[in-house]
């Protein structure tokens, strides 16, 4: 748990749930067993992030304001992509490498498809809607790292040595989002190693101190979170 509010901290925002640790994909077998399948049915092992996938997604088309000849072409690029994914699912074959590669591949054609479907408005639309997010996060970032100040105590190398940290993380954090020879899972475990080393710079930043007040604030915040839950009528 402290692993978690720490990597808040650093990276200013919040990261994906935490996701299983990947395999190795040199070394995977071809998948011949129902067990083995897992990893490509639910490879992230987090069904709540397919939810919040499709939640944005809805959002982003309520936004842009689609016709509805480009939310028939956005339906069937969806259906087109699926039916692939799906075939490489049945490919009893097929390592986790090869799988990966083959879906980030998926992935990225219909990103490009998509984009070709949208006009001059709405792509800007959708630039400004990704700077203005950046911009919150940079700001949410600000004002955490101020009550962290103000909260630990900390002296002005050591913000300065978080705000170093934290500039390097979401540059770091926006390479893996935007590399598209990655797959959705694979950038999901990329941002959680991220979050590790996230975790490990600050131990080597805060003094045992102030982690132990960090840690004890976190507990209380937590606390006070589950008696409001268990206040609430039923």
């Amino acid at each position: 748990m402290k692993t978690h509010f720490i990597a808040l901290i650093v990276i200013g925002i919040t990261m994906a749930a935490t996701v299983t640790r990947a395999q190795t994909t040199d070394s995977v077998p071809p998948v011949n067993s129902s067990h083995q399948r897992n990893w490509k049915m639910h490879p992230s092992g987090k069904q709540g992030d397919a939810a919040n996938f499709h939640r944005g997604r809805f959002m982003m088309m309520r936004d842009l304001n689609l016709t509805d000849a480009q939310k028939q072409q956005a339906k069937a690029l969806r259906e087109e992509y699926n039916t692939k994914v799906r075939l490489l699912e049945k490919d009893d074959n097929i390592t986790l490498k090869d799988y990966r590669a083959q879906k980030a591949k998926l992935e990225q054609e219909r990103k490009a498809k998509f984009q070709d479907i949208l006009t001059t408005g709405q792509k800007n639309m959708l630039a400004a809607a990704k700077k203005e997010r950046t911009d919150k996060m940079q700001l949410m970032a600000q004002k955490r790292l101020a009550r962290m100040k103000a909260d630990l105590n900390l002296s002005d190398d050591q913000v300065a040595k978080i705000q170093d940290q934290r500039q390097r993380s979401m540059e770091q954090m926006r390479a893996i989002r935007d590399n598209t020879t990655l797959s959705s899972e694979e950038k999901k475990e990329q941002m959680m190693d991220l979050r590790k080393r996230s975790h490990d710079s600050m131990h080597s930043i805060l003094t045992a101190g102030q982690l132990k007040k960090m840690e004890d604030m976190r507990n209380k915040r937590m606390s006070n979170w589950k008696n409001t839950k268990t206040d609430k009528p039923s």
